[in-house]
């Protein structure tokens, strides 16, 4: 089961209770990414942590040559995978992860099941993420995973929605709960392609 028509198929439960792998290598990944030149990069061999995230460097290009990235030691060729996983990764409904159905290789999708594992192993609640356009500015893209687009008619043609998400504290749990707010782009905020 899981792909529907992306060619992977979802691994099961390991002894420990993770899950949202590829079938093989014992591979167990909370996201993969996609690339911009389209460079399928070698997966991560592990689940990744706020810990992971918190010691990135800021301000890193991910690289697009597969070559560099197979000469650099070990420890940054794993930075790479990681900053290229958290950028391009999409959800999609079926369990497990694979190659996207969008582009031939170097982009990712994963499914509710993994989004599930992350949040569990970093003791979270909800995932806010954001980079698809989706037409009434969000999404529930998993039970626990919202995308938010902020840029309304996109490129001056999609037509969407832009939205951002408040938390607020709920009262009786204290919990921060997401709340929406939607809009239209202005007239003259539309994108425009300039005249010759």
């Amino acid at each position: 089961e899981g792909g529907g028509g992306t060619g992977y198929q979802s691994a099961g439960e390991d002894a420990t209770g993770r899950s949202g792998g590829r079938r093989g290598g014992g591979q167990k990944l909370s996201l993969l990414g996609y690339n911009p030149d389209n460079v399928s990069l070698p997966p991560r061999t592990r689940e990744l942590t706020l810990a992971d995230i918190d010691a990135l460097p800021r301000g890193l290009e991910p690289t697009s040559d597969l070559s560099v990235l197979n000469g650099l030691p070990e420890d940054e060729a794993e930075v790479q995978r990681t900053v290229v996983d958290i950028l391009w990764a999409d959800p999609r409904g079926k369990t497990g992860y694979g190659p996207s159905f969008r582009v031939q290789k170097g982009c990712y999708i994963f499914g509710p099941d993994v989004t599930e594992s992350f949040l569990k192993r970093n003791n979270l609640r909800l995932v806010i993420r954001s980079h698809e356009v989706k037409v009434g500015g969000y999404e529930w893209t998993h039970p626990s995973l919202i995308t938010v687009f902020s840029a309304p008619n996109y490129l001056g043609h999609a037509r969407n929605k832009g939205a951002v998400v408040k938390l607020e504290r709920a009262p009786g749990t204290g919990h921060l709960e997401p709340t929406f707010f939607s809009y239209d782009a202005l007239e003259g905020t539309t994108y425009r392609p300039s005249e010759a």
